[in-house]
């Protein structure tokens, strides 16, 4: 039976196709002899011999696969490892499945590069303590994130070509500051939009982050209020992370990588040690839409605004 006659699902077809299987080959469980992702799998973890032929000449010459290349087995037969016994299988939900396609994605389609950098907080926690402090009365709090989230909308109006997507035959320059901040649910991560963070206060950023965030742990986000965007931050230092890189989220061009405050001890102008508070950042660009001179650049604004908070309410 040749491959075009073949009866199978189109999860099987897939499957077969991106292990290099002749699908024509494989016998169908399902019904009316139809092949499955099952005989996929079973196919992976018991493939034919191949048949023995005498070398031609051309085949001699042609350099051979290998040991390591022969036996990696492709990505599909994951189950082949392991009895049925000794796991649970949790099928992808939507937001997985949408979270491993645009991750898969951007990893294979979009070059990254990462440029990191120290940033002293000490002067931004105490501008926080004192914005905090003028809150209380009602009932309200600003976090660092909040205050990155404002500094680097600022930073992206300073070096706008770092405010950019890729559009395969142009690169897009945003005129607002449209930041997604991350926010890690029980089954995923989403990235909900604050729009034009650049003309909008912290006190205003924080609020917007709040709802979003709590609308996104209940599900009830438009898709508008999570595609698009012009730059991200994710922040892991709340988990006692001190460095990392994040994926780029297209069609944006950069994210932001934000680690946890790390106390330090350095020398002031007089040789007296003296306690700082750093905090690693680093940025992942698209090679194809900002450069490394560009990605510098933007984080020296960053690092003006965060060590000159100040600059954050003007």
């Amino acid at each position: 039976m040749s491959a075009n006659r073949t009866i199978a699902s189109p999860l099987a077809r897939h499957l077969a196709e991106q292990a290099g299987l002749d699908i024509s080959q494989i016998a169908g469980s399902g019904p009316k002899g139809r092949v499955i992702k099952r005989d996929i799998e079973a196919a992976l973890a018991n493939p034919a011999p191949a048949p023995i032929s005498a070398p031609t000449s051309a085949s001699a010459s042609a350099p051979q696969p290998t040991q390591s290349a022969a036996i990696m087995p492709p990505l599909a037969a994951a189950r082949a490892y392991y009895q049925p016994s000794d796991y649970d299988e949790k099928p992808l939900d939507m937001m997985r499945t949408a979270i491993a396609t645009r991750l898969t994605q951007s990893t294979q389609q979009i070059p990254h590069f990462y440029l990191t950098r120290a940033l002293e907080i000490d002067q931004l926690m105490a501008y926080r303590g004192r914005i905090n402090q003028a809150l209380a009365d009602y009932g309200e709090k600003v976090s660092l994130n909040d205050l990155l989230v404002r500094a680097a909308a600022l930073a992206l109006m300073d070096v706008p070509e770092v405010n950019v997507s890729f559009a395969g035959d142009a690169i897009l320059q945003h005129h607002h500051a449209d930041i997604g901040v991350a926010v890690a649910l029980p089954d995923g991560l989403i990235t909900p939009i604050v729009a034009r963070c650049d003309e909008k206060s912290i006190r205003v950023i924080s609020a917007e982050i709040r709802d979003l965030a709590a609308r996104a742990a209940d599900k009830r986000l438009k898709p508008s209020e999570y595609e698009g965007g012009s730059f991200s931050i994710s922040n892991l230092g709340m988990f006692g992370i001190e460095h990392f890189t994040a994926v780029i989220n297209p069609p944006q061009a950069a994210i932001l990588a934000v680690g946890g405050p790390v106390k330090h001890l350095r020398l002031d102008d007089e040789g007296v040690p003296m306690e700082t508070t750093h905090m690693r950042v680093t940025l992942s660009c698209d090679h194809r839409a900002i450069d490394g001179a560009l990605g510098a650049q933007f984080l020296t604004a960053l690092a003006d605004y965060i060590e000159n908070p100040i600059l954050l309410s003007l």
